[in-house]
């Protein structure tokens, strides 16, 4: 066959087609044609057909795609330096004004990296374990936290889409004694032996299949095994645990930070306890599960009404007197269940049930909210500056278009300016954060680095900020400016019409609008942060003083509280087995009625004491006393309790724990808060504690001693340590004041004001600059109609009140706007508090818009003022 007969592979010719400029298609072509056919008479068919596919593709180049007939220019090394000298000798020259920009895009380049780290760190909690998708906690209903000790065990045998689950409880501090010396350690759990199954747990020592599967064994982190053990293997010592003697089975690596479970140290449970056996109307564990994989939560939930009718309905059935379960329903009761909640969430969705740093969504929403503020802040006076310099830039513009550039050239151009300054503001910005780092750490409770700054990712994601802002903020100058009339240009006449104006006040007009909202917001928190710090508690708790672990004194309490009360700063004491603010449990109980009832009540056991110390109002009826061997059981309720019970008289009316725990309520105590503000108070029973610290069913619950002091409470303090000290050898003395304790309820909001108040103080700030560009454009173009002005008599004030009357509009349009957002987004943040401002007051949105109208006034009255004042005849002598 002749070798004219044979053709090129099809693909080969249609790329070709497809991507090449047809004038250069002709060209690749006819020359890969003839060789082609040279390498059919020579090396085959096969072999030309593939070298033919070979050619078209080496061809390749970016200059021959259609549509790019301008790629030349682009990739000129030569028109690029043009490019870069121009905008270097054009950023010389206007020292001024490059110095604004490019301090303030670096301002907020570096809040904004800050805030990017904050906001990364908020998002990656606890996404450090394995299959964490897979990972859920058991809440209680919807959103308990403390689930019955049999939840986990049975889940797992009753529903095959649960691979593996762990019950925590915790935390709390325990004394641990080694060689003589004691330490007193935080953050301390209790788990079962399949904590590792569920959190992904590094053992430097030990085997984590068997870790926590005996009695009176421990896991310690390597922080506190180098602590306790130094220069020394933790692994297999023994050490002094509350006077409790354990074995270290093994040693982990410190938790990150970012994870709502921070933890010390881990023992195991005891074994043949109640903590074992349990009962499904006791919540007193965090239950964690597992799904199989392609195993859906909702899949489970589906499945927990039954198993609570199985399980926990013979209980309550139990407890309310009733015959069944389903006649518990059908006369009121309550149908309980258990939801999952990813754990991944926690920190974030539902911080109550995190078992150590609590976040917020709505905050990260808010900063990232500020952090995008800021970025167009910054890129709104990028704009206006760029602008107006084109006053001075138009004969410029006008030259260039005569001598033959093209208006893609003229934007090229300015594209480049944009991206150097933007480039030499981040690199500025960089600095800047390194400098605050510290402070920003102290500010946010945060530990980042230098290594974080300079991590790959945030330098991706800052080149990324920097490339948006750079073309954002130079795309308008760089358009506006290219299109510039030569003819006008060259006349400096560089108006470009009325479109451009309200644009360029538009921006300004939002850049308002931005400030006002954050003022707003920033007195809204500060507001609420200071109504909690200043609420009625129903006590008075700077006069508390609790002294913690007074279960130890045992057969020594009572000497200690009569040493106590004979110190003259000490007015009155009470023995409770917790302590207000602290985290109090809920208990079921049930009236006892033909048709029972059952509630949930907050469950603390007092002495009778305890009236008196905290201070409270008795309302109805009397509280308990040591006095009447009657009283052994009986309680005493808050309103709230009362009201939930919905008895009109409650005195004398009796509430069941089941198995004949019967108890008659003989008083009623006005509410106080005994948990944080954002709450609302719920039901409360107080139950009577023995003086030696004895409970119910002879359990020992006097772990805490509250005491009323006054005086001088530095000196208190000293002669409480001192008492403590020697009766009680191996445990250092811990005690807080409630005022204290209530505000480290707090310490997120007041984090979280501080940090707010910062970046909202330093995007108006950067706002400020933005609005002195928009004053400089304005009496640029108005520098001739004010001189002419002045010459015909106008007085330096009329000329000032004309170029600030604008600015006010502005601020007004900016308030319309600002007002509403403000409302409805701070009235969605204050919905997580019970107790809250009211902030329909006006002053809370009139004096952000008053503020914002002075800043304007003195920004744009200073300019004003220096222009009104200056020569005319130099404005003049330019026509």
């Amino acid at each position: 066959m002749p070798q004219f007969d044979h053709h090129p592979p099809r693909w080969a010719l249609w790329f070709l087609q497809l991507y090449c400029k047809p004038r250069v298609r002709e060209i690749i072509e006819g020359d890969a044609y003839e060789l082609f056919y040279k390498r059919v008479e020579t090396d085959g068919l096969k072999v030309a057909k593939r070298k033919f596919g070979w050619d078209v593709l080496r061809f390749f180049r970016p200059k021959y795609i259609k549509g790019l007939e301008d790629i030349n220019s682009l990739n000129n090394i030569a028109m690029f330096k043009n490019y870069f000298k121009i905008s270097v000798r054009s950023l010389v020259r206007q020292k001024f004004f490059s110095i604004i920009n490019i301090s303030g895009l670096s301002l907020g380049l570096a809040a904004c990296l800050l805030i990017m780290l904050y906001i990364t760190n908020e998002l990656s909690y606890d996404n450090f374990h394995k299959d964490v998708d897979r990972v859920y906690r058991i809440a209680n209903n919807q959103s308990g936290q403390y689930t019955p000790a049999r939840l986990g065990a049975q889940s797992k045998m009753d529903f095959p889409e649960i691979e593996e689950v762990v019950r925590l409880s915790g935390p709390y501090d325990q004394t641990f004694k080694v060689n003589n010396q004691i330490f007193k350690e935080q953050e301390g759990f209790s788990a079962d032996s399949t904590f590792h199954k569920i959190f992904t747990v590094k053992f430097v020592e030990g085997n984590p299949d068997k870790a926590l599967t005996e009695p009176n064994s421990i896991v310690l982190t390597e922080g506190l095994a180098s602590k306790l053990f130094p220069k020394q293997e933790a692994y297999g010592q023994l050490v002094a645990v509350n006077g409790n003697s354990l074995k270290v089975t093994g040693v982990v690596a410190d938790p990150p930070k970012n994870t709502h479970f921070h933890y010390n140290f881990i023992e195991s449970f005891p074994h043949e306890s109640w903590i074992t056996v349990g009962n499904w109307t006791g919540n007193n564990f965090f239950t964690y599960a597992k799904l199989v994989a392609g195993a859906t939560p909702e899949s489970v939930e589906a499945k927990y009404p039954d198993f609570v009718a199985k399980y926990v309905g013979p209980d309550l059935v139990k407890y309310t007197g009733h015959t069944n379960y389903e006649e518990y329903l059908a006369e009121g009761g309550r149908q309980g269940t258990f939801t999952l909640k990813p754990m991944k969430d926690l920190h974030l969705y539902y911080p109550h049930m995190a078992l150590g740093s609590q976040g917020n969504i709505n905050n990260v929403y808010i900063f990232s909210a500020v952090a995008v503020f800021i970025l167009l802040i910054a890129s709104i006076n990028f704009m206006n500056l760029s602008t107006a310099r084109s006053a001075a830039r138009s004969k410029e513009v006008g030259m260039r278009k005569v001598l033959g550039s093209r208006r893609n050239q003229l934007v090229y151009q300015f594209l480049v300016e944009s991206m150097m300054i933007s480039v030499l503001a981040m690199i500025l910005s960089m600095g800047l954060a390194s400098l605050v780092l510290g402070g920003f750490n102290e500010l946010a409770n945060r530990n980042f680095s230098y290594t974080d700054l300079l991590a790959p990712s945030t330098l991706l994601l800052l080149f990324g900020l920097v490339l948006v802002v750079g073309l954002l903020a130079g795309s308008y100058p760089a358009f506006y400016l290219s299109g510039f009339n030569p003819l006008r240009a060259l006349k400096g006449e560089n108006k470009a019409g009325g479109g451009n104006v309200f644009l360029r006040k538009g921006l300004v007009a939002f850049q308002f609008a931005i400030s006002i909202f954050l003022i707003i917001s920033t007195m809204i928190v500060f507001s609420q942060l200071r109504f909690m710090g200043q609420q009625k508690l129903g006590f008075q708790p700077e006069q508390i003083m609790v002294v913690k672990n007074t279960g130890l004194l045992r057969e020594k309490l009572s000497a200690f509280k009569n040493q106590l009360l004979q110190k003259p700063n000490i007015e009155s004491l009470t023995l409770t087995n917790q302590y207000v603010s602290s985290s109090i449990a809920d208990w079921g109980y049930s009236t006892m009625e033909d048709n029972p009832r059952h509630f949930n009540l907050m469950n603390m056991f007092t002495t009778d004491d305890f009236l008196e110390t905290m201070g409270l109002q008795l309302v109805e009826g009397r509280f308990y006393s040591n006095e009447l061997a009657s009283d052994s059981a009986v309680a005493v309720i808050n309103e709230s309790a009362k009201k939930e019970l919905g008895f009109e008289n409650v005195i004398g009316k009796k509430v069941s724990r089941g198995d004949g725990e019967d108890y008659t309520i003989i008083g009623v105590v006005k509410d106080f808060n005994y948990e944080s503000l954002k709450r609302s108070i719920e039901p409360l029973i107080l139950r009577r504690m023995f003086e030696d610290g004895r409970m119910e069913a002879d359990w020992y619950g006097g772990n805490y001693l509250s005491l009323k002091v006054t005086g001088n409470f530095g000196e208190t303090v000293k002669q409480v340590e001192s008492e403590w000290n020697a009766m009680v050898q191996d445990e250092p003395f811990d005690f807080v004041f409630l005022d204290d304790s209530f505000n480290s309820l707090y310490e997120e909001e007041r984090r979280f004001g501080k940090l707010f108040t910062v970046s909202s103080g330093l995007a108006i700030a950067i706002a400020c600059l933005g609005l002195f560009a928009l004053a400089a454009f304005t009496l640029e173009r108005r520098r001739k109609e004010i001189a002419v002005r002045k010459v015909i008599g106008a007085s330096v004030k009329s000329l000032t009140m004309l170029v600030v009357s604008d600015f006010t509009k502005l601020v007004a349009i900016g308030s319309l706007i600002a007002i509403p957002t403000g409302y409805w987004i701070m009235q969605d943040w204050l919905a997580t508090f019970a107790y809250q401002i009211n902030i329909n007051n006006p002053l809370l949105f009139l004096i952000p818009v008053i503020l914002v109208t002075v800043i304007a006034w003195l920004t744009v009255g200073f300019q004003s003022v220096k222009t009104a004042t200056s020569n005319p005849v130099k404005a003049l002598r330019s026509e």
